[in-house]
C-alpha cells in the first residue's frame, strides 16, 4: 500500500529549502509549496514557481516534472501526476514594449511630489496577468505594509496620496494615442 500523504510529504521535503521564498530575495526565483490536501489514497499539492529569468523559470518547472517522473519510476506510472499552469508572467517583457505606460506613471509620481523608485517585486500581481493579456499595467506602490499577512494595512495619508497619483495618471493619459 502507498500512503499518498507520506509520498507527498516526501515530495515537499525534496524541494530545496534554499530555494524557498523564505531563503531567497530580490531577483532570486523560488519554489513555494502553498497548498496541501489529501488522505491515504490521494493527495494534492500546489507549488508556486517564480523567477524573473524565463530560462530559470523553465528549469524550475522541468525539475518539478523530473521529481514526479522519479516517483512514477519508483512506485508505478500514474503515482504522481503533474499539471503545470503558467499563471503569472514577468511583466517586464510586456512593459518594455509599452514604455509610455511607465513614463506616465513616473511623471505622475513626480507631479505628486513623490520620489520615483523602480524596483521589481517577486510576487505575482493582477498587473502581470493584465499585461500578459495586452493591457500593460506596471505595479504602483500605494503606501501599504505587511502584504498578504494579518497585519496588512495602508495608512490613510498613503491612501490619499495613491488617489492623487491615480488622478495624475488619468490626466497625463488623457489624449495619449499610443502607449508604444
Amino acid at each position: 500500500m502507498l500512503n499518498a500523504v507520506r509520498l507527498l510529504a516526501d515530495f515537499i521535503d525534496s524541494l530545496p529549502i534554499e530555494e524557498g521564498p523564505e531563503s531567497t530575495e530580490d531577483h532570486e526565483g523560488f519554489l513555494h509549496p502553498i497548498k496541501f490536501s489529501g488522505a491515504v489514497r490521494e493527495a494534492s499539492l500546489n507549488v508556486l514557481i517564480r523567477d524573473h529569468d524565463q530560462v530559470k523559470f523553465e528549469e524550475k518547472k522541468a525539475r518539478i516534472k523530473a521529481m514526479a517522473d522519479k516517483y512514477n519510476l519508483q512506485y508505478g506510472e500514474g503515482t504522481c501526476k503533474i499539471t503545470v499552469k503558467d499563471y503569472y508572467s514577468n511583466m517586464a517583457v510586456y512593459l518594455a514594449k509599452t514604455p509610455k505606460v511607465v513614463e506616465i506613471a513616473k511623471q505622475a509620481y513626480k507631479d505628486c511630489g513623490l520620489e520615483v523608485n523602480i524596483r521589481p517585486i517577486r510576487g505575482g500581481t493582477d498587473g502581470a496577468r493584465l499585461s500578459a493579456h495586452g493591457l500593460p499595467c506596471p505595479n504602483l506602490f500605494t503606501g501599504g505594509f505587511n502584504f498578504h499577512g494579518v497585519f496588512e494595512c495602508i495608512p490613510v495619508p498613503s491612501l490619499l496620496k495613491a488617489e492623487e497619483v491615480t488622478i495624475a495618471i488619468g490626466k497625463l493619459s488623457a489624449g495619449v494615442q499610443s502607449l508604444e
